[in-house]
């Protein structure tokens, strides 16, 4: 496997991780408020730091960006994007979707794909060529060919500015056979593994959705913006069953995102 030393550090930092969360539900998290108005604790710090730390050693060369320390250069062209606690809220809360990700990004592809939900017991992985697995058995995409029979998820039609990509989406959404609230990067891992056929999001950021963008496309999904672009940094992520994709984009296609 050309990603198998890659897997297993990111594998083992995700469940560091996992514990280091786990064990802070039973104490207080100090809770503070980023410039965007979102929370972020202790917890998120700490694991992220300690990702860090273990991919620089274990990859010396390779860049690195956070969400919570932002980026670090490297030389051999290859990027870790992580996000260390991926739902805050439902952390603090207790609701048990919240998850650790990382990615291995190559010339803007993500290659690697780690979500990890403690809570959930579920650890979900890919590296590119070599399938996507759930607890080590590998997954599949639906095979939902028509958007009236799909369940789909959809984050930001309340918080995005723009109200044409808001009334897109919305108008999406109703030729849903279901709309799935939005559970962080539990509702990838359930696209992935056939569980859910779609999932819309106009507020991502490469740190959510690049370790989903692996994991989907090698469980035979299609990743993308709402334009059509294959990239985790343009701000929205389209993640489908493959099938549906075409569909998707064209709800959106009356509109450039710039």
């Amino acid at each position: 496997m050309k990603y198998s030393k890659e897997l297993s550090v990111a594998i083992n930092c995700a469940h560091c991780a996992g514990k280091l969360q786990m064990h802070a539900l039973k104490g207080d998290n100090n809770i503070l408020k980023k410039e965007d108005a979102s929370p972020v604790t202790d917890v998120d710090k700490n694991c992220e730091e300690m990702i860090r730390d273990t991919l620089v050693r274990a990859f010396p060369d390779d860049g690195f960006l956070g969400e919570e320390s932002g980026g670090r250069s490297g030389s051999s062209g290859r990027r870790w994007i992580v996000d260390p606690l991926d739902g805050t809220r439902p952390y603090i809360h207790g609701i048990p979707t919240w998850s650790t990700l990382v990615a291995l990004e190559e010339e803007n592809v993500p290659t690697v794909g780690v979500i990890n939900l403690p809570a959930l017991n579920m650890t979900c992985w890919a590296g590119r060529g070599e399938g996507a697995f759930l607890n080590g058995e590998p997954i599949r995409v639906s095979s939902t060919s028509v958007l009236e029979k799909a369940m789909g998820s959809a984050l930001g039609f309340l918080e995005h500015p723009d109200c044409t990509l808001r009334e897109n989406l919305l108008a999406l959404m109703r030729r849903w056979d279901y709309a799935y609230g939005f559970m962080d990067a539990f509702s990838y891992v359930c696209l992935a593994s056939g569980r859910l056929d779609c999932c819309i999001s106009l507020l991502d950021k490469p740190w959510d959705c690049a370790a989903a963008a692996c994991i989907v496309t090698e469980a035979g999904g299609r990743f993308t913006d709402v334009c059509g672009n294959d990239s985790v940094h343009n701000g929205t992520t389209v993640l489908s069953n493959g099938t549906l994709h075409p569909l998707i984009l064209e709800h959106f296609s009356s509109r450039l995102i710039k």
